[in-house]
């Protein structure tokens, strides 16, 4: 779903989500990605009652317990020495068996509250009984995974630039503390070094190719650009090489052999004479009761594939190749925005 589901047949994650909890894809986009930060299901119920109030408080927590594990999937807890043998002498032990989780020495949560009880029983401490744990049987259990292995690393880096953590926040003087937040920074500096890639390679290319633009702002998965309206194509080119480029980079530093095409570029890129979510939408409101097109005469964008970008730039960054283009107003500045 993550890698071949696409927006424009709702087939991707945000619309898969949506349509499961009965909310809308903008409404699902903040669900998935306060998952991936770290929010739990206490969170995503609260949310699902806030974006749908007519759904009972019941409906919201089922909802919520079903998305978490059909996305993020279960924790199990693996076995040391002591848990085995611990293990060995309860019929009704709770074991995992998971083959994601890589052998019979795993078990659940429910598991290891019996395993607990059984050990407190016998008198014993039990504080040895698991080692290590893991997400197991959702469609992102790897993901959770390798955030939380570099979380407790002894120092936390991002995996692609190599960015440290705060000492603050380093294993040796929390602990297994403020977890979320880890995992949270984990993201989040993986997104920035995203960003600080996209900026130094777009700079390349505009240089390179004589690109008349400049970076404008970032807002959350958006980059945007101010550029001459004549050179508002070849832009919109060089950004989806920038993230074909920046994924590659990615995908290398995680050790993965092969990109995806669905990922390697923009599924489209704005292009925009004014700041607006979309390019279609008129932004009729009390104060603007005509909208942008009869009010100020701003027509709609574009959003283009990569496809159509290749088709309107002749396949080429260089000025030379381009097709001509209707006449503007020299002094126009056109907006491309690419989200991810």
């Amino acid at each position: 779903m993550n890698l071949a589901g696409k927006k424009s047949d709702e087939t991707d994650l945000h619309s898969v989500t949506a349509r499961n909890a009965d909310i809308s894809r903008n409404h699902a986009k903040v669900i998935n990605y306060a998952r991936i930060y770290g929010a739990g299901e206490r969170f995503a119920t609260r949310l699902l009652k806030q974006f749908n109030y007519q759904m009972s408080y019941d409906q919201c927590v089922s909802k919520a317990q079903k998305m978490m594990k059909s996305t993020k999937g279960t924790r199990v807890f693996r076995l040391t020495g002591e848990g085995k043998n611990l293990i060995n002498g309860n019929t009704s032990n709770g074991r995992e068996e998971n083959d994601d989780a890589g052998s019979d020495s795993w078990v659940s949560a429910d598991g290891l509250k019996k395993l607990k009880k059984v050990s407190k029983n016998k008198g014993e401490i039990g504080e040895s009984i698991t080692d290590v744990q893991h997400w197991v049987g959702g469609t992102e259990s790897s993901m959770f995974n390798a955030l939380e292995k570099i979380a407790n690393s002894p120092s936390p880096k991002t995996p692609v630039l190599d960015c440290c953590i705060s000492r603050a926040l380093e294993p040796q003087s929390v602990g297994e503390d403020f977890m979320n937040s880890r995992i949270n920074w984990v993201v989040q500096s993986s997104a920035v070094d995203y960003l600080h890639l996209m900026l130094v390679c777009m700079r390349w290319l505009f240089d390179e190719y004589g690109i008349e633009g400049r970076f404008c702002i970032s807002i959350h998965d958006e980059v945007r650009y101010l550029v001459k309206s004549n050179d508002r194509y070849r832009a919109a080119l060089a950004l989806q090489i920038t993230n074909l480029l920046t994924r590659s980079m990615f995908a290398y530093k995680l050790k993965m052999d092969d990109l995806p095409q669905s990922v390697a570029f923009f599924s489209a890129v704005d292009i925009d004479t004014v700041l607006r979510k979309e390019v279609t939408m008129d932004c009729q409101t009390p104060s603007n009761p005509h909208g942008l097109e009869r009010g100020y005469g701003i027509p709609q964008g574009e959003a283009l594939d990569i496809h159509e970008i290749l088709e309107k730039t002749n396949s080429s960054l260089s000025s030379r190749n381009q097709p001509k283009l209707p006449e503007k107003e020299p002094d126009a500045m056109s907006e491309a925005t690419a989200s991810g």
